[in-house]
């Protein structure tokens, strides 16, 4: 689409600048320009990161070499420990302390790892003029008005209007919940509406950080993780989650 120094053709917003809100911000202006308003809402008073580190897989990283971001991923991405294989699977979480499950060769889909604060702090720097963040605005509802545009209301009961919203708020996502409350009840059986708007535990927990490869070594400098890419699976669960 070509660039246009005009008037915008339509407004889009993007509720949540997570990862997904901001990648999507970033591609919208990279390929629509100034043809698009971006309207990027953020519950919070600052965009932040939750979580430790994050994996791109090859084609995600085709992804982001198409946004040009690929560069300065690659320089603040972790390094792998020099080896002659690929990543490394094992399987954990057993008395026995785990065993290996199977190992990729050099070079099939070898996976680029960071933290996933650097990865936003790329993210925000790449975002376009066309592109306006709100902060402490989380989104609780929207309305359709009869001219096809949407009506969005915040928490702090102030509202907005827009012409495209994208959902990108979390499991608890406001838009989705409004989305099936919404929809025709020929098209959703109201009996099970809870089922699609409420976050539910699924019965598996996964644990996560990082810890400096210094620190591991002074625990046990023999370490697989010392040597190779490696990637832990946990034992199921025969309990149903109650461990």
């Amino acid at each position: 689409m070509s660039l246009s120094s005009g008037t915008p053709k339509f407004r889009v917003a993007i509720c949540g600048a997570g990862i997904g809100g901001l990648v999507l911000a970033v591609t919208i202006g990279k390929f629509a320009g100034r043809d698009v308003q971006i309207d990027l809402y953020e519950a919070h008073d600052v965009i932040t990161a939750t979580g430790a580190g994050i994996v791109f897989s090859r084609r995600t990283m085709e992804v982001i070499e198409a946004l040009g971001l690929y560069e300065e991923i690659s320089c603040v991405s972790a390094k792998p420990p020099s080896s002659s294989q690929g990543p490394q699977f094992r399987k954990s979480d057993i008395p026995t302390g785990g065993f290996k499950w199977f190992q990729r060769l050099v070079g099939q889909s070898d996976p680029v790892t960071m933290h996933r604060q650097l990865l936003v702090d790329i993210l925000k720097r790449h975002l376009p003029s066309s592109c306006t963040v709100h902060f402490n605005k989380r989104l609780t509802k929207y309305d359709k008005l009869s001219a096809g545009s949407l009506v969005l209301h915040f928490a702090d009961d102030s509202t907005e209007t827009t012409d495209v919203l994208i959902g990108a708020d979390g499991i608890r996502s406001s838009v989705r919940k409004t989305l099936f409350e919404t929809l025709d009840r020929d098209i959703v059986d109201s009996s099970k509406i809870t089922h699609y708007t409420d976050a539910s535990w699924t019965g598996t927990v996964v644990y996560r950080a990082i810890l400096p490869a210094e620190k591991l070594s002074e625990i046990d400098p023999n370490n697989v993780a010392l040597k190779e890419f490696v990637m832990v699976s946990p034992r199921e669960s025969s309990h149903d989650g109650q461990e």
